[in-house]
Formats: C-alpha cells, structure tokens, sequence
C-alpha cells in the first residue's frame, strides 16, 4: 500500500477579509527567510511584495552543521524580521492580517529558531498564526507567476510533483489542496545531498555544491559533451577512463509492478570506489577525467529519476491494462524544490519522459522560478492562501 498523506483543512481564519497581508517566515534548513505576501481575492494569486534572505556561509566546512545552522538563525532571523517590519511599516499598530511559519520537516534546531519567533510576534501582534508543511510550500510554488513560463496558468487537479531537493525526492500526486499521495520515495539519501557529495568527492568547493558541480558540466566545451556522449560506462564495454557506471533498480525484475523507489547514495558510492582504485594516495583527477565523472554522474542521476517515473507511469496510467488507473485526468507536472533549479533536469524531464505510458500526447510542465525552487518564505506565505 502506498503511503497517503491527508491534510486537514485548516480553519478560514480570513473568510470575511477581501483583502489581506501575510508576513511568512522560514528556516527549515540554512537560510533564514522572511517575505510579506497580499491578496486582494481568495480566487486570485498572491501578490509578492517583499523578501529578505540570508543564507549561512558552510563552503569552509564543506556542508551544513545543525548546530552552526541554529546559531545562525538565532542570531540573524529577529534582527532581519525587525528591519523587514522597519521597512514595511509592520507593527504592533500596523500588523499583518496573518503569520505564516514552517512547521517542517526540516532540521529540527533550524525549525525550532523560527517557529518560536513567529509564536511571539503572533502573541505580541495578536495575530493568527499557521505552521505551514515545507514541501507542500514546495509544491504550491507552481501556483506564482514564473517569469519563464508567464502565460502558463495554474496547475489543475489531478497533477503530479517531482519535489526534489537535498532531503527530500519524491513523486507526489495531488488530487486536491487536502489529498496527497507519495507514489515514489527515496531509499537512502536524497538527490540533491548525493549530488553535493559527489561534487565534493570531486574536489568542487562552494556554498551549494551541486549548483557548482553543474557550473562546471556548462563549461565543458559541448564538443567534449558530444564525445563523452558517445562514452560508454557501462559495465561491459571498457573506456580509456575505466570508469563504470549503471542506474540503480534497472534489471528488469525492476520494471514490473510494485513499489517504485529512487536511490541515489549508489552514485556517491560509485565515485569513491573508482577514486580509491585508480586515484590512490590523494592523487587529484586529471582535468578530463574529472569533468568526464562529473558529466555522466550528473547524465546518470537524472536519468534514474526518468526511468522510475516512467515506470510509474506504466503502473497508473492508461496505456495499461493492468494499470490501477489513478494517474487517469493527470495534465499537469510539476518540477520543484533546490535541484529543480537545475536546467540539465529540466531539459530531461520535458523530453525523456515516455508520455506514451502516461496515457496522454501532452503535459503541462511547471518549472518555478529559480530564486523559488531554493527555500524560500514566499512559498510558505503563498501556501496558506490555498
């Protein structure tokens, strides 16, 4: 049985008001986040009037500590918030209609710095206050303007959600605001923490390594692309870099029906056995070498993320006999969470995914803005107006 996550309708707090502010905070993980939402009619979009970020600096550690995250919310969310306030004219006189918080999942220190806060600018304010999901903050970022797609309307009921980012990767199918299936999870570590580490196995250095794994993949020459693109890796075809690699659950016994998973610490894996055979002694990778492993992991992990939605495809849409059906009606697809910000996904999902097996000839494919696909409080504020 697939797991189902149910959301209880939260109470209309704004029913009568034609016309409200939401002020929204988020720190589920290294950035602290404060953005100020309004709207003018529950039918119509959110309008984005503000946002300020500020994003712990870890690239000297080379990845995020709970503690130092915490630290870093506690002494940087009051003080942002307090010059947000200064500038909108948000006051105990001049309050927000309401104040909107992540509730999680996330880091349970970085949740604890804000959700606090907002409790007390909620009781000082006297002001409603909702915990609002993280991914489902995720997933309604389709719902905003995207100056990439700017005549692309709404999401409609049923549609799916590939919500990856660095803890979460899964498939979501969404039949209204309330009712969300999970119909592929990860069994072990998510895309974006695998693609971090393997950048950093790599020997990249930065703030979100596998935003600078894939700078790096853009600045090969695409002449080099074309010929790492006529590279085999697999097992039983040698190639003068001697590096091997295949897609996790891709033996046909995968293909059948049953429970669909991705798995990705299986490239991080693969990256350190290959270094610690042929790269002995804390030798680096030659420059070829390196921008070759980097180009096929990269090809490789988002090529297993196609290959397991196309077997979902096959076990619940309508090109099946022995489909359950529940993909039936679905014309909407949405891409969102940190590694949605990746073009190279973007790229593969429009034109890989085998819409045959869904069912349909079409698919309406929503990509959020870039500056939205990483955490962000403008997602968490949008969220409660659904």
């Amino acid at each position: 049985m697939l797991p189902r996550l149910l959301l209880k309708p939260k109470p209309n707090i704004i029913r009568t008001l034609r016309y409200y502010r939401v002020m929204a905070i988020e720190s589920s993980c290294d950035d602290s986040c404060v953005a100020l939402l309004e709207k003018s009619h529950p039918n119509e979009q959110p309008q984005i009037i503000d946002q300020f970020k500020k994003t712990l600096n870890s690239a000297h550690v080379g990845g995020i500590m709970p503690t130092a995250a915490y630290n870093y919310h506690m002494a940087t969310i009051a003080n942002m918030v307090r010059d947000f306030c200064t500038k909108h004219n948000i006051s105990a006189i001049n309050p927000p209609d309401l104040l909107c918080v992540t509730r999680g999942p996330g880091m349970a220190g970085s949740l604890s710095a804000s959700t606090e806060f907002a409790k007390g600018l909620s009781v000082a304010w006297n002001v409603p206050l909702i915990g609002v999901h993280h991914m489902l903050g995720h997933l309604l970022t389709a719902n905003l303007p995207k100056s990439e797609q700017p005549n692309s309307p709404p999401p409609e009921y049923p549609f799916l959600s590939l919500l990856c980012s660095g803890g979460h990767t899964m498939l979501v199918l969404s039949k209204s605001i309330t009712d969300h299936e999970i119909i592929i999870n990860v069994s072990d570590i998510a895309v974006g923490d695998s693609l971090d580490k393997c950048a950093r196995e790599l020997g990249m250095y930065g703030n979100m390594l596998g935003k600078e794994m894939e700078r790096y993949i853009d600045s090969i020459p695409m002449e080099q692309k074309m010929q790492f693109d006529q590279t085999s890796v697999d097992t039983r075809i040698s190639n003068d870099m001697k590096f091997r690699l295949t897609l996790p659950y891709s033996a046909p016994k995968y293909s059948h029906f049953g429970d669909v998973e991705f798995a990705f610490a299986h490239f991080l894996s693969n990256i350190k056995e290959y270094k610690s055979q042929h790269y002995t002694g804390g030798d680096e990778l030659d420059e070829t070498t390196k921008r070759f492993v980097a180009y096929k992991t990269q090809e490789y992990v988002f090529d297993h993320i196609i290959d397991r939605i196309n077997v979902a495809f096959k076990q619940h849409g309508a090109s099946n006999r022995n489909s359950d059906g529940s993909f039936i009606g679905v014309k909407d697809f949405i891409c969102s969470g940190g590694v949605a910000a990746n073009k190279r996904l973007r790229e593969k999902l429009s034109s890989d995914l085998r819409l045959d097996l869904l069912g349909v000839d079409s698919l309406n494919f929503h990509f959020p803005d870039l500056s939205l696909c990483t955490d962000n409080a403008i997602m968490i504020g949008a969220a409660n107006g659904h």
